[in-house]
C-alpha cells in the first residue's frame, strides 16, 4: 500500500526559502524610514522639541518660556518669582489685562494695577494665598471697594483712613442675587428673616444678598460702610450673630450663636428671633 506524505511536516530548508521571499517582497514595499539628522546637520535639542505639540512648559526655566510662544507664556507668583506655564486658553493677542484677570503675561490695561494680597477670616492680611498665588488687575484708586478688592490688595479704595473714615462698597449684582433657591420670593434683606425658618436658612440668605449688593464676605467689612442700604443695622447685627459658632460647650453650655441671639432680641424686642433661637 502507497504511504501517504504528512503535509504538516515542511522541510525547514523550503520554510525558510519562503520566509526569505516574503522578506524581500514587503522590504519593497515598505516607506524608507526617516532620516536622522546627524549632530552636523545643524538641528539642535532645542529646535526638535519646538516643532511638539506636547512642549512641557512647565519644566522649561523662564528664560525658555519666549522659545515656544505658540504652547508657553512666562508668569510670575506674587512673590516675584517668574515661571514658565502653559498658555492653554490665553489668548496670543491679548494686550492687556482687564479687571480681575488673574495670572497675566501681559501689563494690566489702563486705569488698573496688578496687586496681590489675602484678607484671611480672622481679619488679618497677608502677602498672599498661597506659594502659587499671583497677582490680578484690580481697578485701585477709583474710590469705590469692589468686589475683587479687600483692603489688603486695595487699600486705596478699601482701608479706613482719618481722611477716609468709611468705605464705599459695590458688588456685582446691584438688582439682588439671582439664580440662588435660598433667595427665592426674597425681594430685600429684611424679608430673610419674614420668609425663612430655619437660622442656617436665614444665615445664607443674607450672605447671598451682601455678596449680591455689596460684594463683601464677611459682615464685619460692612461696619465701615458709608451706606448699607437697603439693609438695616439689625440686618447686619442678625448675619454677625448667625455667623458665630454653634457648637455648644461640653457641659451644654449655651454656643455663641444663642448667647449673641438672645441678647438681639433682648435688645430688639423683635418677636421674629424666637424663631432662629430655638426651642
Amino acid at each position: 500500500m502507497e504511504r501517504t506524505q504528512d503535509r504538516s511536516l515542511v522541510p525547514t530548508s523550503l520554510f525558510a526559502a519562503l520566509l526569505g521571499m516574503v522578506l524581500v517582497a514587503f522590504s519593497s514595499n515598505a516607506e524608507p524610514p526617516a532620516s536622522v539628522p546627524s549632530p552636523d546637520a545643524g538641528v539642535t535639542p532645542a529646535t526638535t522639541v519646538k516643532r511638539r505639540s506636547d512642549v512641557w512648559c512647565e519644566g522649561l526655566p523662564p528664560e525658555r518660556c519666549g522659545e515656544f510662544p505658540e504652547h508657553c507664556i512666562r508668569l510670575t507668583y506674587c512673590d516675584g518669582q517668574p515661571f514658565c506655564a502653559s498658555r492653554m486658553n490665553r489668548p496670543r493677542d491679548r494686550q492687556c489685562g482687564s479687571v480681575s484677570v488673574y495670572g497675566l503675561g501681559e501689563p494690566c490695561c489702563p486705569g488698573l494695577v496688578s496687586r496681590c494680597g489675602e484678607l484671611t477670616p480672622d481679619d488679618t492680611c497677608k502677602p498672599q494665598r498661597d506659594p502659587m498665588d499671583m497677582p490680578s488687575c484690580l481697578a485701585c484708586g477709583d474710590g469705590v471697594c469692589d468686589v475683587f478688592e479687600q483692603r489688603c490688595n486695595c487699600p486705596e479704595d478699601c482701608a479706613v483712613t482719618a481722611k477716609r473714615p468709611g468705605v464705599r462698597y459695590r458688588g456685582s449684582e446691584p438688582e439682588g442675587p439671582s439664580g440662588h433657591r435660598s433667595t427665592d420670593g426674597v425681594t430685600r434683606p429684611g424679608q430673610c428673616l419674614d420668609v425663612l425658618e430655619k437660622p442656617d436658612a436665614v444665615r445664607h440668605c443674607l450672605r447671598q444678598w451682601v455678596q449680591a449688593l455689596l460684594g463683601r464676605r464677611s459682615s464685619k467689612e460692612l461696619r465701615q460702610a458709608v451706606d448699607i442700604a437697603p439693609f438695616t443695622r439689625f440686618d447686619l447685627d442678625l448675619l454677625e450673630c448667625l455667623d458665630e459658632d454653634e457648637d455648644r460647650g461640653p457641659f451644654g453650655d449655651r454656643s455663641r450663636r444663642e448667647l449673641c441671639l438672645d441678647a438681639l432680641q433682648q435688645r430688639t424686642k423683635d418677636a421674629r428671633l424666637r424663631k432662629v433661637l430655638g426651642p
